[in-house]
């Protein structure tokens, strides 16, 4: 049934029920009627792998290190550095080889015995004759090669006697002076003795034997193999 309800002029009137169902219908609303504003988005950045990352999680991530591990760290690089400058400073400063000189008329008759000294770590000369040098030389062994009697002015013994006199100053130690020969005489022997010889190689001339003269005159090797 319709509602009553008062009319204009006093007359009553009738609704249809049909109307009072419309108006009292609920009301419906869908998106398309409201306006709902969008929510701010954090801005986001792409990367190569084609993941998409926030500010965030790109943030580099805190310091998690010991720092005394880092200190000791930083400790350990300075002493190395110490020791490598040390390394340095005794490379700089370390003595120069002891220096030979071999008095020859015939290089290649005295390559053997170069090679050898040469091998135990000595530095050598040499020469035809004995070098024009203030005195003291810087020598710690002479060695005369050239054959007995094979000299130039004189004999061999007279160049021994000129090595003796001019390679020190008075009061002052001289080098050691060998004569080296393939054989020698009685006579020989007195007279390298007075020229100032200190010894006599005799024969082909070896590592042993040149070892040993030197190990018996006290004149340490730089470098001997034996005794590594």
């Amino acid at each position: 049934m319709g509602k009553k309800f008062s009319a204009p002029g006093g007359t009553a009137a009738t609704t249809p029920a049909s109307m009072d169902m419309v108006a009292e219908a609920p009301l419906v609303l869908t998106l398309r009627d409201v306006e709902v504003p969008l929510l701010p988005t954090r801005a986001s950045t792409p990367v190569d792998d084609g993941l998409v990352l926030s500010d965030t999680e790109l943030q580099p991530e805190p310091y998690l290190g010991d720092p005394d591990a880092d200190r000791e760290a930083q400790r350990a690089a300075r002493r190395a550095q110490v020791r490598r400058d040390r390394h340095r400073e005794v490379a700089v400063d370390a003595p120069k080889a002891p220096e030979m000189l071999v008095l020859s008329a015939d290089e290649p008759s005295c390559s053997e015995l170069c090679t050898q000294l040469r091998a135990f770590g000595f530095g050598v000369q040499v020469m035809a004759r004995p070098p024009a040098m203030p005195a003291p030389w810087p020598f710690v062994a002479v060695f005369v090669t050239t054959p007995i009697g094979a000299t130039d002015g004189g004999d061999v013994f007279d160049l021994c006697n000129r090595v003796r006199e001019n390679s020190r100053l008075p009061g002052q130690t001289k080098p050691l002076l060998v004569l080296t020969t393939p054989q020698v005489s009685a006579t020989d022997r007195v007279r390298a003795g007075l020229a100032g010889c200190h010894e006599i190689l005799i024969g082909p001339v070896s590592r042993g034997s040149v070892a040993q003269l030197l190990d018996a005159r006290g004149i340490a090797l730089p470098s001997d193999a034996r005794r590594v």
